[in-house]
């Protein structure tokens, strides 16, 4: 498929287990995060496809680098997959100011800037915008008051772009996991693997170009042992 994705938080976790995946499809995709080593270690599994990209989300000027870098190199853009994201889990009169910034900057605002700024050359391809939210973003939850309000706002935000871009048939796709095997939050044993979240990912992109899969909710299935 002779398409170009960049792919943000694509260092680990779930972010390297959706670039892997779109990869093995054939597109090029511009793999971002601040990690400049595990992202040239991740580019050396599949050096054809796999372009790095040292970026961090929350800096104006580093995200208008990355889009320049991805047409640089991809002559275009068709999909961004917005997956950097951090957690910080506290109740609310316990939780840090900084840590209540670090997810705002990164969770809400990462987005807001990537979107901003590739969204007049996602037009031009009739492209794709993946918002990679959570269950957080749904359901809220005690000791999670800062995530939860970051991840309710990227659903609101996803709501407006839906609503923005459909005119141009740009589509707005929000995928809202819950546990995933990362070393994100310390998952519990029946948590979904990366690799599954990334399949719906794909799943997402490569729907019909007359389908919109707007939003989708995963839920690993918890052992009858462990249900309340």
């Amino acid at each position: 498929m002779n398409k170009v994705a960049i792919v943000t938080g694509a260092s680990k976790g779930l972010g390297e287990a959706i670039t892997r995946r779109l990869a093995k499809e054939g597109l090029t995709v511009i793999a971002c995060a601040r990690s400049k080593e595990r992202l040239e270690s991740l580019a050396q599994t599949d050096p054809n496809h796999i372009l790095p990209f040292p970026c961090d989300v929350t800096k104006s000027e580093q995200v208008q680098s990355m889009i320049q870098f991805a047409l640089e190199k991809g002559g275009k853009i068709d999909i961004l997959v917005n997956n950097a994201g951090v957690g910080r889990f506290a109740p609310v009169h316990e939780l840090d100011e900084t840590d209540w910034d670090e997810m705002m900057n990164v969770n809400l605002k990462g987005v807001f800037l990537a979107c901003k700024y590739a969204i007049p050359y996602l037009k031009q391809t009739e492209g794709h915008i993946i918002n990679i939210s959570s269950i957080a973003g749904t359901v809220a939850f005690a000791g999670g008051g800062g995530y939860c309000a970051s991840k309710f706002g990227l659903m609101g935000l996803s709501e407006a772009l839906t609503l923005e871009l459909k005119p141009h048939h740009v589509k707005v796709s929000t995928l809202c996991p819950g546990s995933i095997k990362t070393e994100f939050h310390h998952p519990k044993d029946w948590a979904m693997e990366a690799d599954q979240v990334a399949d719906t990912v794909w799943m997402m992109i490569s729907a019909p170009k007359n389908v919109i899969i707007n939003q989708v909710i995963m839920r690993p299935q918890v052992p009858k042992e462990h249900q309340k």
